[in-house]
């Protein structure tokens, strides 16, 4: 897998294609800004309540994208997001949870597992990493959302060691790391940079109180101490500062929309 994510002209969705083919078939993929009806700085497809922006034009934008994947909102269940590690184990009694308002999201989590068919699991972002899991022999699936907070408290050992309680090998898993804020736009300080192990000294460079952190790279590195191999690891080339596709926190500023990471087994 070269460039995991596909876009077809005009869809508002970037599609992990890969993943949609074979026995066992995944639906899962990323949303971009464009093809909703939310109204500037929001414009157009912002799909987060938490941003000030009209809940109606918000709960449309979430009509309107589980249409174009028909998989329908009471299927979907989407976390707090605390910027944690927290992952929660997804069932079918978590049907519709967080879809319709921000109220009834699982609480203090920021990944989801399942292993059940038609519950889309889906997570919001605005230059925070993306984490898609799958092990399709097994048919279990997870998102998680990574911001460097999460990143650092490793959040994607905390997503593998909850898909090996459903049966999950680590061999056997793949990842794919989705579209966010790559390291020569995000500049840190030492605030920041101090919570990064010294194992990990690689993934940014700069000095005196100045990094450019790759988030990317500090979770690739995460998965395969926790078990994944590396060429079942794919990341995407898109940034979500760079490319304006994307909403993006950092360059954008308050306020600003949010993507949905999205994925289900079919």
């Amino acid at each position: 897998m070269t460039e995991p994510f596909v876009r077809h002209e005009q869809e508002s969705i970037v599609w992990i294609e890969p993943w949609m083919n074979g026995d066992r078939k995944i639906i899962a993929g990323f949303t971009t800004k464009e093809g909703g009806v939310s109204l500037p700085p929001y414009d157009s497809n912002n799909l987060g309540f938490h941003v000030e922006d009209n809940p109606m034009h918000v709960l449309n934008n979430r009509q309107l994208l589980a249409e174009a994947i028909s998989a329908p909102l009471d299927r979907w269940v989407l976390a707090e997001q605390v910027h944690g590690s927290k992952v929660h184990i997804a069932e079918q009694n978590d049907n519709g949870k967080g879809s319709h308002s921000m109220d009834t999201a699982i609480p203090d989590a920021d990944g989801l597992v399942t292993m059940e068919k038609d519950l889309i699991c889906a997570a919001l972002f605005a230059d925070c990493v993306p984490l898609f899991f799958a092990d399709r022999k097994k048919g279990i699936i997870a998102i998680s959302h990574a911001g460097w907070k999460g990143t650092v408290n490793k959040i994607a050992q905390q997503t593998i060691k909850s898909m090996t309680k459903l049966s999950a090998d680590p061999a056997d898993i793949e990842v794919v790391i989705g579209p966010s804020i790559c390291s020569s736009c995000y500049e840190v300080n030492d605030q920041v940079i101090q919570h990064i192990a010294p194992d990990y000294q690689e993934c940014y460079e700069g000095a005196d109180g100045q990094y450019q952190l790759d988030l990317k790279q500090l979770n690739q590195q995460i998965l395969i101490e926790a078990g994944v191999l590396p060429a079942h690891i794919h990341t995407t080339s898109y940034c979500t500062s760079h490319d304006n596709l994307f909403f993006s926190h950092r360059r954008d500023k308050h306020p600003t929309g949010r993507m949905i990471g999205f994925i289900g087994l079919a």
